[in-house]
C-alpha cells in the first residue's frame, strides 16, 4: 500500500471550485496540474529551484511520460497532500514517483519521466553530479543547502548575484543606489545550494558603529527559494557573527512587507515608518 511516510517531500494545497466537473468531483486532467505544483515545491526543497537550479549547470529537464492511476475522486474543498520522491536518475534521466491522498484516502499514484537536456546543444545529456548531490542529499535528510560568512572580497560575486536579481531587476532599485562604502567593511552571509548556486545573502556593518552596535542590512532572498527558510538561515548566521563580535545590539531598516519576518526573530520596531529609495521601511531593533 502506498502511504505519506514513502515519500520525501509532500506538498499540501485545496480543491478548487474552477477543478470540480459535472459530476461534483476533481476533473481527472487537473491532477497533472497539481502534480506539477508538487514538483515545483519539490525542487525549491532539494535545493534546485526551478529554473535557476537546473540552469546552473547549463541544462534544463523535460517531461518525457507520464502515467497516472486513479484510485478515488476528490471534492471540493478536500485537501490533498501530494507526496513526490526521486524513484531513480539514469544516465540522462530522472525518474518521479508521486501520490495524492484526500484527508489520508489515497486518490491517485503516478510515475513522471524527465529527461535532462543541455542548454548547448539542445539534446539529451547526462545528469549533472551537482543534481544528483542534491536529489540524494535530500532523500537522505542531510541539508541542501548552507550558508557561508566572509569578506566583501570573498562574498562580492555570490551576493552581488542576489541583490541584482532581488533589489534590482525584481523591486525596480536603481543600481546606483544598491552599492555602497559600508559593503567592503562588512560581514557578508551568502545561502548557497551544494553546487554553490547563491539564493540569500544579507550583510551586517560594524566598522564605524557605537561601541556594542550592528548593523543588517541588503536582506534577500531569490524569489524563487522563498518561503524555505533560507531568509532565516541568513539572519540567523548574521545574529552568531555579531555574539561572536561581543556585539549587544543589532538594528535594521526592514521593507515593512518584511516586518513580521524580523519580528519572528525579537526584533522591535521603533519610531514611524519611512521611504527608502521609494519603499516603506520601518527601523527595529534587537538585544542580543
Amino acid at each position: 500500500m502506498t502511504r505519506p511516510s514513502d515519500f520525501s517531500f509532500t506538498h499540501r494545497l485545496r480543491v478548487r471550485w474552477m477543478e470540480v466537473d459535472a459530476q461534483q468531483v476533481v476533473f481527472n486532467g487537473h491532477y497533472l496540474t497539481y502534480l506539477d505544483v508538487g514538483i515545483s515545491e519539490y525542487w525549491r526543497a532539494v535545493g534546485l529551484p526551478y529554473p535557476e537550479g537546473i540552469k546552473h549547470e547549463q541544462g534544463d529537464i523535460f517531461v518525457r511520460r507520464n502515467t497516472l492511476e486513479y484510485h478515488a475522486p476528490a471534492r471540493l474543498d478536500d485537501w490533498l497532500d501530494i507526496g513526490v520522491r526521486c524513484e531513480r536518475i539514469g544516465n540522462s534521466s530522472i525518474t518521479i514517483a508521486w501520490a495524492i491522498w484526500a484527508q489520508g484516502r489515497l486518490l491517485v499514484t503516478g510515475e513522471t519521466v524527465y529527461v535532462h537536456t543541455s542548454l548547448l546543444t539542445g539534446k539529451s545529456s547526462p545528469v549533472p553530479a551537482s543534481v544528483r548531490q542534491q536529489i540524494e542529499s535530500h532523500a537522505q535528510g542531510a541539508p541542501v543547502h548552507r550558508v557561508v560568512c566572509g569578506a566583501w572580497r570573498d562574498m562580492a560575486d555570490a551576493a552581488r548575484a542576489v541583490r541584482i536579481a532581488v533589489f534590482v531587476n525584481e523591486q525596480g532599485i536603481d543600481e546606483a543606489e544598491e552599492w555602497d562604502d559600508d559593503d567592503a567593511g562588512a560581514v557578508h552571509a551568502v545561502a548557497c545550494n551544494l553546487a554553490g548556486l547563491p539564493l540569500a545573502t544579507g550583510r551586517l556593518i560594524h566598522l564605524g558603529q557605537e561601541s556594542g552596535h550592528a548593523k543588517i542590512g541588503r536582506m534577500a532572498v531569490l524569489r524563487s527559494t522563498r518561503g524555505i527558510g533560507l531568509g532565516d538561515q541568513v539572519l540567523k548566521a548574521l545574529m552568531d557573527e555579531a555574539r561572536s563580535r561581543g556585539i549587544q545590539h543589532l538594528s535594521l531598516n526592514a521593507q515593512v512587507s518584511a516586518q513580521a519576518f524580523y519580528a519572528r526573530q525579537g526584533f522591535k520596531p521603533q519610531g514611524e515608518v519611512f521611504d527608502e529609495v521609494a519603499i516603506p521601511h520601518q527601523r527595529m531593533t534587537l538585544t542580543l
